[in-house]
């Protein structure tokens, strides 16, 4: 008698192991990235298996790809929420996991660098249950939002910081060390559980030759409505940046995205957009567009909250 009921229990636990699992899978988006910029020769591995396949400007990668630059090699590729990544020449990194959990409201990113250089924009202000990691063969980089590089070549590790904080931790255990890296400073790991840090003057100067990690992203577009004397200005730029147009705070939505009516006078109306991060960093661009006269029976008369 008791084996049975043991065996109902066991089936019940699996069961309830099972559907906790895919219960979990339902509210876990796995994330892809956009290829961005693309030069020389860039390969990736869908999920880490089979032959390697030429990197397009139409490519999306996902969790469990590995991607492959040549020594001509160079790729940005970027992330719904505005984490961008650089690959530079003779570079490989494996995107272990970019996902999200919709119940918990958090982000998990996880990569490999086995060899190369990667540098990472990360403006997302990331949840205490967020993560985003790197981890090279002899460290560990972690961050909550940054900009910094990650780079492996003869098995060392160098790891510098543009903005931000990064924690850098090397090796397990009792032998494991973890410092916390500060604009401008480098964190040094030639073994597992060595770690050591140095200012560099060139790691800036690396930083500052790469303009689409150092500033804010930014597009948009504006059109005519219907009335001929108003226009949308549709746009994006990266979550929790600030935008104005033509000096005038715009409402920008949590993903970044952003949308203003804007009113038109008879002839060229020019717009200029700027987007400022957290760190005070700033890209603009400038919008034109031609404004018709209203008809008479469509004159109105525009607040300057109308007009943006």
């Amino acid at each position: 008698m008791r084996k049975p009921v043991l065996l109902i229990f066991a089936n019940f636990a699996i069961l309830l192991v099972v559907f906790a699992l895919l219960t979990q899978s339902l509210f876990i988006v796995q994330r892809v990235a956009v290829t961005e910029e693309l030069a020389g020769h860039v390969d990736v591995q869908r999920g880490g298996r089979g032959a390697f396949q030429p990197v397009t400007k139409k490519t999306y990668i996902k969790t469990n790809d590995v991607l492959r630059a040549g020594n001509d090699g160079m790729a940005e590729f970027k992330w719904l929420d505005g984490t961008r990544l650089k690959l530079t020449p003779n570079t490989q990194l494996t995107v272990k996991k970019v996902s999200y959990n919709t119940i918990r409201k958090s982000d998990s990113s996880e990569f490999k660098l086995t060899s190369g250089k990667v540098f990472i924009r990360i403006m997302k202000s990331l949840t205490p249950t967020s993560k985003f990691e790197v981890e090279t063969p002899t460290a560990v980089a972690a961050v909550r939002g940054t900009i910094f590089s990650v780079a492996v070549e003869n098995g060392k590790t160098q790891i510098a910081v543009y903005k931000g904080q990064v924690k850098v931790t090397s090796g397990d255990g009792k032998a494991s060390r973890e410092k916390t890296i500060e604009p401008g400073q480098v964190a040094l790991s030639d073994k597992a559980g060595e770690l050591k840090t140095d200012s560099s003057k060139v790691a800036d100067a690396e930083f500052e030759s790469q303009p689409s990690i150092v500033r804010p992203d930014l597009a948009a577009e504006v059109k005519p409505l219907k009335n001929p004397a108003m226009a949308l200005l549709s746009g994006q730029t990266e979550a929790g940046d600030k935008v104005t147009i033509n000096g005038q705070p715009a409402k920008v939505m949590g993903n970044g995205r952003f949308l203003q009516r804007m009113a038109l006078k008879p002839g060229q109306n020019t717009f200029n957009i700027v987007t400022k991060d957290k760190h005070g960093a700033t890209a603009s661009l400038t919008k034109t567009i031609e404004g018709k006269a209203a008809a008479p029976d469509a004159q109105t008369a525009l607040s300057p909250a109308q007009g943006g």
